[in-house]
């Protein structure tokens, strides 16, 4: 199994009485429903596009939130979409609004 390493800014305010960890580390599945959470899509979309169940896409979902220090799912959103904008190749313009294909 392939472990994908994600950095965590920063100014990422951690949960109240919680410390967010800075470097997190992914399964490669798990790794694909976060960065497919950028789009702020449904479990039942990211299970379609990602050929999954709905269940286990809230299984994933559920872990990376307890990877990430118990934080919400809409930050568990912004956080995929800093990791999406990091993993685009130099030069990429984002003003095409279409989403960036996950790398796999």
């Amino acid at each position: 199994m392939r472990v994908v390493s994600f950095s965590i800014p920063a100014w990422f305010p951690p949960r109240t009485g919680e410390e967010v960890r800075r470097e997190v580390q992914l399964t490669e599945q798990e790794s694909a429903v976060f960065l497919c959470l950028a789009t702020g899509a449904s479990n039942a979309e990211l299970a379609g596009e990602l050929q999954l169940s709905v269940s286990t896409v809230k299984f994933h979902v559920h872990n990376i939130r307890a990877k990430l220090g118990g934080i919400s799912r809409l930050q568990a959103c912004l956080l995929a979409a800093l990791a999406r904008e990091g993993t685009r190749p130099s030069g990429h313009s984002t003003s095409g609004g279409g989403a960036a294909a996950v790398p796999r």
